[in-house]
């Protein structure tokens, strides 16, 4: 064991506060792991929420673990140290539980990192009775757990409010009742809301689409994803505080999940229907905790603005002294009372996502919005004393053209001219960042069917909106790697077979280069192909209440706007 570890935890949990620190005694024991640093863990709420949860309940104790820095990671492999959680530094194969939070699919390599270093076996299939249970959740689960099945032992689908309780309660029955593994792993597959990979065969075509997934007797052939009705019963804000981790001075509240729009592109939109917002006296006792703190406080929700009770939740953070932050806001739903708290918070810039430059595109994907309500969205923000814009945009939608990509090109000029011709004599100039990113089809969204756009043309597009914006002073423009996208495209979009793809990079140590080229596996025909309509998916045993034929409805509506 790496002392020089162990004490490097300690430091590090002597810098938080809030964290809980529970005696193991009999209690089932789970280690959280978020799939990436410390820092970028404990910005995500989803993550905290997960662990105020499962540490609320009488039966479990849980204790963090995340990825190792760059040094700590030579220093596990130099000493040949187990992977450690936080709280207590016990080694990741002595818990009962291990539990993936997963939100973003590029992190999925670092489930096998993680997995090795805890010295657990990485396969589902080569674990024994004496092993942890290894199980994940967050939304790319309940998208499309399938290229990570073969690492798991089971999924939690949906929301966690409903599914932890389930997972310990079945959890403390087989420890009572004296269940082996696989009796265990039955009944969580029985149970709504969980899929166990294992019960469930798949076979392929000729052509490499999916014939059937045939589930064993006593398996749903379909799993309902699980949601909760009542957001206010269990609170989803910050937990724990930590200068070292990112927002570290701010509290984080949701104050609203799902998203009352249905634009094609966005998963949320559909996944986490119906819409709900917490109400403003369940919100009320969270907030006043974090001002307590001394912390900004963070709303979190796809629509913010679209909160029935935001200038009741603004007044009330402005009237005692308190600061506030959004991470965007939908153009066309402008509150001037946000805008004002903003500015009194200090907000030197704000986020609005036209999404497209031409509103024929943004018809396509269902974006309810026109040029004027954008521009007059970008001058009120000004107006309102915010300097700073950032605007996104996605590039690779279906039916895009390069006319569209100039259409944001033009669409950032008139912006820029709109906001200096309002501008008051004497005011800083403020600047415009136009944020591109690759558009990624996924799974339970009308662009299931369609093909991620070629790389070619992403970065022909990507440079062509870069050229033309060159010589405006005030207007800065970044791009995500378009090699990632395709990427996260390939694990998005990929059945079970991508998990050779998955070890062969773990293998190469992250050499994704290496590792496609080293599989006799396609990723092309995972990210290039358009799907026909009755094409069996890897994720079609997922029942989200939204139809396949709704979906493609709308996607044919799509491509008939185009």
């Amino acid at each position: 064991m790496s002392w020089k570890l162990k004490e490097k935890l300690r430091a590090l949990l002597r810098q938080e506060a809030g964290t809980v620190v529970k005696p193991w005694g009999g209690k089932i024991s789970v280690a959280l792991i978020y799939p990436n640093e410390y820092h970028l863990g404990m910005a995500n709420l989803g993550f905290q929420a997960v662990y105020r949860l499962i540490n609320a309940s009488s039966l479990a104790v849980c204790e963090r673990a995340f990825l190792p820095d760059k040094d700590d990671l030579k220093e596990y492999r130099r000493s040949g140290t187990a992977l450690m959680t936080l709280e207590n530094q016990r080694y990741l194969h002595e818990f009962d539980f291990i539990a993936f939070s997963l939100s973003f699919e590029n992190d999925y390599p670092n489930i096998l990192t993680l997995l090795d270093l805890g010295k657990v076996p990485l396969r589902q299939a080569a674990r024994k009775e004496n092993h942890p249970l290894i199980f994940a959740g967050g939304i790319t689960t309940f998208l499309n757990p399938e290229p990570i099945a073969e690492f798991m032992d089971f999924f939690a689908l949906g929301e966690a409010e409903e599914l932890l309780p389930a997972v310990l309660e079945l959890a403390a029955a087989a420890r009572q009742q004296g269940f082996q593994r696989s009796e265990f792993l039955a009944r969580v597959g029985r149970t709504p809301g969980f899929y166990v990979p294992h019960f469930y065969s798949v076979s392929y075509h000729e052509d490499g689409t999916i014939a059937a997934s045939v589930p064993q007797d006593g398996m749903p052939a379909r799993v309902q994803r699980r949601w909760t009705p009542d957001v206010d019963a269990s609170p989803a804000q910050s937990l724990i505080d930590c200068p070292a981790m990112e927002f570290g001075d701010m509290f984080l509240t949701e104050i609203s999940r799902g998203c009352p729009y249905d634009c094609r592109f966005c998963a949320s939109g559909w996944v986490y229907r119906p819409a709900r917002a917490r109400s403003f006296s369940s919100l009320r006792p969270g907030i006043e905790e974090g001002l307590s703190r001394g912390a900004k406080i963070g709303m979190v929700g796809t629509a913010v603005a679209d909160h029935p009770e935001i200038a009741a939740l603004c007044s009330f953070i402005r009237e005692r002294g308190g600061t506030l932050s959004v991470s965007s806001l939908r153009a066309n739903r402008i509150r001037p009372e946000l805008l004002n708290a903003l500015q009194e918070s200090g907000h030197q810039s704000v986020t609005i996502a036209p999404e497209t430059g031409s509103e024929r595109l943004r018809r396509v994907v269902k974006k309810r919005m026109t040029d004027e309500e954008i521009i007059e969205a970008a001058t009120t923000i000004v107006a309102h004393g915010i300097p700073h814009l950032r605007l996104y945009f996605l590039i690779g939608l279906p039916t895009e053209t390069m006319e569209d990509s100039e259409a944001i090109v033009a669409l950032t000029k008139r912006i820029q001219h709109a906001i200096m011709s309002s501008r008051k004599s004497g005011s800083i100039p403020g600047t415009i960042t136009l944020c591109l990113s690759p558009f990624v089809p996924k799974p339970f969204t009308p662009f299931q069917w369609a093909p991620f756009e070629s790389l070619s043309t992403i970065e022909a597009r990507i440079k062509q909106i870069r050229n033309g914006l060159r010589k405006e002073r005030h207007v800065q423009v970044t791009a995500d790697l378009p090699k990632w996208s395709y990427i996260q495209a390939l694990l998005s979009r990929g059945d079970r077979r991508v998990a050779k793809i998955l070890m062969a990079v773990h293998e190469a140590q992250g050499n994704w280069r290496r590792a496609l080229k080293e599989t006799d596996l396609n990723p092309d025909f995972y990210v290039y192909r358009e799907r026909t309509q009755h094409e069996l998916f890897p994720w079609d045993f997922i029942d989200h209440g939204v139809s396949k034929e709704k979906l493609f409805e709308e996607y044919q509506q799509s491509l008939r706007v185009g």
